[in-house]
């Protein structure tokens, strides 16, 4: 589970910031917290902001780092991702930019980052430590500029401590991929006799498998959605009044799915379905199929990866029981279509985490609201983390959620991103805060000076 996440110097961020999802002392809602061996985490954390503030950077800076694990520099640069970097500051450019997560798994907190010189695409450090209450202990760390790396002989029996230190000599100053990724692909030999090195395997799992859901976002995994059974989809379907009485799946093949598609989206499907086949290969999701769900020209496509074996269903809709009339995705409403972006944060499997930016967009105020509420009911029992961005101010409810679920960003005067935690504010927990964070209490609102400063109110 995600127990924080440390970024600096990306975008609109500039020092160091913490998002953190470790409990506070808060009394209210105990049951949806995780109980770990010396803290508690949050299972759901909303952010507020106003606009660009910085919300969805901060969103963005989770999304980067986990494509820098899994894809390296060379291969996940445009130009223009060259600047993404604090360019408000001079400095901005010179300075490696920061990205760590610490993750609870088995019980034990790890801190997985590295710096990394987003303007010469330059990888700088890396390491992986454990976290201890009174001392942590380092797994592995290396360093490009001069070379200087060291490994944990802790983790290594004596059968291969002599060639992961090859391993990291070798990669000592590698650039442009990070050496976590190495150590786990087409390495299965290591991990066979030696149970405590599986740590790496398992961090890199987590992190490769973070489902990060953007308002536009074409290309999705669909995989805990049942690829043939949509009866619990259906429930849910049905509960949030979207009019949608059946789902109906029918196989197509790869020329049918991508007729008149972009070269673009067909090359972004390609290369997600390669890469989730070479996951599988190696070993390394524990997963024995994957679906993703794709949108193409209006039409929702599951597409189920099973080894070599790939293939393409068309998912179309009957409304209010009229069986003779079908509705491609492309008919149905803005709602609709983001809510069955939304449904498989419902259908999670243990240990997820889903950060969704903009949770609100094109949904109804009411609906959003009970999607909301449904999530935190499954939280009780499920151990699952939700992480949204929004606008929808009516969540600000402290009977709803608890003050540590509640997180603002808030632009300062240099334009810099900071994040601010609600409960540092001390507030009563029968106050009206939406109220407050719309006057402007908490910050993170936005701030207008008159288009027509002759104007006043009152005149016509």
């Amino acid at each position: 589970m995600l127990v924080r996440f440390n970024v600096g110097n990306f975008c609109s961020i500039s020092d160091n910031q913490s998002f953190s999802m470790i409990s506070g002392n808060v009394k209210n809602h105990k049951d949806r917290l995780y109980s770990a061996k010396d803290f508690k985490i949050l299972k759901f954390a909303s952010i507020f902001g106003a606009n660009a503030s910085g919300k969805s950077n901060l969103i963005k800076a989770i999304h980067y780092a986990v494509t820098i694990l899994l894809q390296g520099t060379e291969n996940s640069f445009a130009d223009s991702n060259r600047n993404n970097y604090f360019r408000l500051n001079p400095s901005g450019k010179d300075r490696n930019s920061y990205f760590e997560f610490e993750i609870l798994i088995n019980d034990s907190v790890y801190a997985y980052g590295f710096e990394i010189s987003i303007f010469e695409k330059k990888i700088k450090e890396e390491w992986l430590i454990r976290l201890g209450k009174n001392e942590d202990e380092t797994i592995f760390t290396r360093k490009t500029d001069d070379g200087t790396s060291y490994f944990n002989d802790n983790y290594l029996n004596s059968d291969i401590a002599g060639r992961m230190n090859i391993y990291l000599d070798d990669y000592s100053h590698v650039y442009y991929k990070l050496f976590l990724k190495e150590i786990v692909s087409n390495k299965a030999e290591l991990y066979k006799n030696d149970g405590k090195l599986g740590i790496l395997r398992e961090v890199y799992n987590w992190i490769s498998n973070i489902n990060i859901l953007y308002p536009n976002t074409p290309v999705t995994g669909y995989d805990t959605l049942s690829f043939d059974n949509f009866s619990d989809l259906m429930k849910a379907l049905t509960s949030f009044d979207t009019g949608i009485s059946k789902i109906i799946s029918h196989e197509i093949s790869k020329e049918q799915a991508f007729d008149k598609v972009s070269y673009r989206l067909r090359d972004d499907v390609d290369k997600t379905i390669e890469f989730l086949g070479r996951q599988r290969t190696e070993a390394l999701s524990g997963r024995d199929s994957r679906v993703l769900r794709v949108n193409i020209n209006g039409n929702l496509i599951l597409i189920s990866i099973n080894g070599d074996e790939i293939k393409f269903k068309e998912i179309c809709f009957e409304h209010f029981g009229v069986s003779d009339v079908k509705f491609s995705l492309g008919e149905e409403s803005d709602g609709t279509r983001r809510l069955l972006d939304l449904l498989s944060v419902l259908f999670a499997e243990e240990n997820s985490l889903f950060i969704i930016d903009e949770l609100d967009r094109s949904l109804h105020p009411q609906l959003t609201l009970y999607f909301v509420k449904t999530f935190l009911r499954i939280a009780r029992k499920n151990n699952i983390q939700l992480v949204i961005t929004t606008h929808e101010s009516r969540l600000l409810n402290l009977n709803l959620l608890r003050q540590d679920e509640i997180y603002f960003i808030d632009r300062k005067e240099n334009g810099a991103s900071a994040i601010v935690p609600f409960d540092c504010f001390k507030e009563r927990f029968d106050k009206r805060i939406d109220v407050a964070y719309l006057d402007g209490r908490y910050g993170a609102v936005p701030l207008f000076d008159s288009i027509y400063p002759d104007y006043e109110d009152g005149e016509d």
